[in-house]
C-alpha cells in the first residue's frame, strides 16, 4: 500500500479497487490518481497499447476529447468500478455527472469501457 499525492489529495493506491459500489463515483473521480499508482496508466504496457489501439479504431474522433493517457486512466477506472460492483449503467451515469462540460459522446464511452474490459479486466466481459 502506497500513499500518493495528486492535486492536493492523498490516497492509497491499493484502496482504489477495494471501495464498495456505493462510492463508485469516487473511483471514477480518482482516475487522475491511477497514473501515480505503480505501472498503471503508464501507457507503455502491451495491454495499454492494445487498449489505445482498440479505442482509436472504434472511436476515430476520440483524440479531440481525450489524450491517450486520459483514456488509459479512464479505462483503468472503469475496471476499478466493475471490481467495486458497479454495473455498466452505473459507470455511464456517474461519468456523465463527473465529466462536466466536455463529456465523451455515449458511443465513445461505450468503446472505452468495452476496450478496457478486453485489455484490462476480461473477467467483467458479461457486464458490457
Amino acid at each position: 500500500m502506497r500513499a500518493v499525492r495528486s492535486g492536493g489529495v492523498v490516497a492509497e493506491c491499493s484502496a482504489v479497487t477495494a471501495w464498495p459500489a456505493g462510492i463508485v463515483a469516487a473511483v471514477l473521480a480518482a482516475a487522475g490518481l491511477l497514473g501515480a499508482c505503480g505501472s498503471r496508466g503508464g501507457g507503455n504496457s502491451t495491454a495499454d497499447q492494445a487498449f489505445v489501439a482498440a479505442v482509436h479504431l472504434g472511436a476515430p474522433g476520440i483524440a479531440s476529447f481525450r489524450s491517450n493517457m486520459q483514456l488509459i486512466r479512464l479505462g483503468h477506472a472503469a475496471c476499478d468500478g466493475f471490481r467495486a460492483g458497479a454495473s455498466y449503467e452505473q459507470l455511464a451515469d456517474r461519468m456523465s455527472l463527473l465529466e462536466g462540460r466536455n463529456p465523451l459522446p455515449s458511443q465513445d464511452f461505450g468503446v472505452v469501457v468495452t476496450s478496457a474490459v478486453d485489455a484490462y479486466c476480461p473477467q467483467f466481459r458479461s457486464r458490457v
